[in-house]
Formats: C-alpha cells, sequence, structure tokens
C-alpha cells in the first residue's frame, strides 16, 4: 500500500488548530470572447486540510520535510488519518456490516446513554469463550494508535481492548467510565484491527467506540458510513514552508487534499 503520512510531534500527526474545508471542483473556461470564468462541477468534491506545526525540534521537522521530499511534493499519493474524524466508522452501532462480530455475542442498541452520545450498544456474551467486536483499517502497523471507549457493566465484568496484536485488559463497574490504551501494532499484514473483547459469560454496555492516529485519544467523535483514513491524499503544493522560530525551534505549514469520494 501508500506511505503514510508520519508522525510529526512525537505523538501525534497534526497540532491544534487544524481546519478542514470541503471544496467543490472547478474548472477555468475561456468563452470564445476571450473571457475567463470558473465553472463548479458537478462532481469531484475534495477535501482540504491546513496543517500548522509549531514548537518543532529539528528532528521533527525534518520527518516532515523528508516525507514531502519523498512524495515529490504533490507528485504521489498518500495514506493520511483525517485528525479530526474517528478512525472507525459507525461508533455507536456494532450491527453495522464494518464490525466483525463474534457468534457468541448478542449485540443490541439502546439510545442516550450518556450525555453526547447518542446510541448505546450493550454486548452480552452468552457463548463459552471470549468473544470479539473488531472492525479492521487499511492503516501502517509500524505507528501508535489509541483505542478508547466508554463503557459500564451492572453485573461487572471486565473488558478488553485491542490495537492489532496489542492488548489492555481493564475492569467495568456499573458507573459510565472511559477506558483508553495506545499501542504500536507491529506485524507484518499492512492493516490494523482495533477489537473489544468481552470475556465468556460478560456483559458491556458502550457509549461510543474510538481509535485515533498516534498515542493520544482526543475527545470523541461520532462516526456514521466512512472511517477516517483516506488512502489516495497528497500534498496539495510542491513546496513546503519551514521556518525558524527561534535557536533549534521551527514551524511548518503543509497543506494535503483528498477526495471526498474515497
Amino acid at each position: 500500500m501508500s506511505p503514510s503520512f508520519p508522525l510529526v510531534a512525537t505523538t501525534v500527526s497534526v497540532q491544534l488548530p487544524v481546519q478542514r474545508a470541503w471544496k467543490p471542483a472547478q474548472e477555468l473556461l475561456m468563452t470564445p470572447g476571450g473571457t475567463w470564468y470558473l465553472r463548479t462541477l458537478p462532481t469531484g468534491e475534495f477535501y482540504e486540510w491546513d496543517l500548522k506545526f509549531a514548537g518543532l525540534i529539528w528532528v521533527e521537522a525534518q520527518t516532515l520535510r523528508d516525507f514531502h521530499h519523498d512524495m515529490m511534493g504533490a507528485y504521489h499519493s498518500f495514506r493520511f488519518c483525517d485528525p479530526l474524524r474517528n478512525l472507525l466508522a459507525w461508533s455507536e452501532d456494532l450491527t453495522q456490516a464494518v464490525w466483525t462480530v463474534s457468534g457468541g455475542l448478542a449485540v443490541t442498541l439502546f439510545a442516550n446513554p450518556v450525555a453526547g452520545v447518542a446510541q448505546g450498544v450493550r454486548i452480552v456474551n452468552a457463548g463459552a469463550a471470549e468473544g470479539l467486536a473488531s472492525q479492521t483499517v487499511g492503516c501502517a502497523p509500524t505507528f501508535p494508535y489509541s483505542v478508547a471507549a466508554t463503557a459500564r457493566s451492572n453485573g461487572g465484568s471486565t473488558m478488553g481492548l485491542l490495537i492489532g496484536g496489542q492488548r489492555s485488559d481493564v475492569a467495568v463497574t456499573a458507573q459510565w467510565q472511559e477506558f483508553q490504551f495506545s499501542a504500536i501494532p507491529g506485524g507484518s499484514v499492512d492493516q490494523v484491527t482495533f477489537a473489544i473483547a468481552i470475556p465468556a459469560g460478560g456483559e458491556v454496555e458502550l457509549a461510543g467506540a474510538q481509535a485515533d492516529f498516534g498515542a493520544d485519544s482526543p475527545e470523541y467523535r461520532r462516526s456514521e458510513g466512512r472511517q477516517g483514513l483516506f488512502t489516495q491524499a497528497r500534498f496539495k503544493d510542491d513546496a513546503l514552508v519551514v521556518s525558524g522560530a527561534d535557536v533549534g525551534v521551527f514551524s511548518a505549514e503543509a497543506t494535503v487534499i483528498a477526495s471526498a469520494k474515497e
């Protein structure tokens, strides 16, 4: 698969604030009389991210500079994890086809589990073995990722948070609590599987699940039918702006674009 936009500032791919804009495709036309005008096309919409980095040491600035050079500016495409979007699709509906659910798990939905979350998910494992609810994203497994879920269990249960082959087990009580786990999945398969594990006989309720690129997990972002990965992103410009803000301190700016129809 294509290369991936790197982690620039140690544990994150971008710094806030990040601006993402949806833009229509346009073409510039000249009339027979020599007048130019801009026409909006019916298809070809794209997203544009304006990324700004500050307080970088040279090694971090060099990471972005080298990647821009390797992509030959705007020429080559790469994978880009939208920093303003949940990597997981259907974060509040594990009955959707993008989720793979083990046979022993019964998944049901209920409304308004906590403030800010429209739909909760109840997972009951009536089987004799541990069950998984998992989703695979085409990310590079060589970077750190984080997975988070807000959960409770009326009867008390454990729950596993998995990132590829890495795992963290937590104790879930009757009170809503957010759990987070970060890891580098590794492995030879060029994708990452995020999963929630429920032990045999266990019962857990979820109020949203989230996965992010990098070791830090920001506030919860609800998702529906698309994952947060863009596989054919590009730099908008052949030039990359890197500035020296102070001795040994640098800033950088870059714009990434990707088709909205991926």
